[in-house]
């Protein structure tokens, strides 16, 4: 493994980002990009790394998509890795203009290019509180919801079969039901035109 590497792993073992953001309209917390950003400029200084954000808008069918690159150079050997995500501009944001709808698909893109690339994910604690308030809760995670509308996937029963499906197995198969990756409630795919 080369020297970079193992500053990168351990630049992604060292950064926290807590949701400390509060969303009262959702009832959720959250982090957003910058308090990404605000973690990691002090270690990629530490491990002689740089942090370079891009984004462009991307047509698929007829809906805009924001794609965020986040690459992370070496600074001695101008080596790097990357991670990219997407995210769907709304077709109208209630008191916002077109640019701000562009720039809050370039934020979510943008933190969950920085997710991927520094392996950040959702998972708590096991000797915490939210740990266990997490693992025991049986409604459908707010991660787990509509890429359109933003209904949560809840757990579903196939009456054929008798299986179970939880909220995350729902969402993954949405996803894979349309060509774009977004996973969408059945409203939403009746609208796009999908079965």
């Amino acid at each position: 493994m080369s020297d970079f590497l193992k500053r990168v792993g351990m630049a992604q073992a060292e950064l926290k980002a807590p949701k400390n953001q509060y969303n009262s309209f959702g009832k959720y917390n959250y982090r957003s990009c910058e308090d990404i950003l605000e973690a990691a400029k002090p270690i990629n200084k530490k491990y002689g790394l740089v942090l370079l954000l891009t984004d462009k808008p991307v047509c698929i069918g007829q809906r805009y998509y924001i794609e965020a690159t986040a690459r992370l150079y070496d600074i001695e050997s101008e080596q790097f890795i990357e991670a990219t995500a997407s995210a769907r501009e709304s077709d109208t944001k209630k008191g916002m203009d077109d640019s701000q709808v562009t720039g809050t698909a370039s934020s979510y893109a943008r933190k969950y290019a920085l997710n991927g690339l520094y392996n950040i994910d959702d998972t708590k604690d096991a000797d915490t509180d939210a740990y266990k308030k997490q693992t025991t809760n049986t409604t459908a995670a707010p991660e787990y919801k509509c890429g359109d509308c933003g209904k949560p996937f809840e757990a579903f029963r196939d009456p054929t079969s008798g299986k179970t499906f939880t909220p995350a197995e729902v969402f993954q198969m949405a996803k894979k039901r349309n060509a774009d990756g977004v996973a969408r409630c059945a409203e939403c795919r009746k609208k796009q035109g999908g079965a």
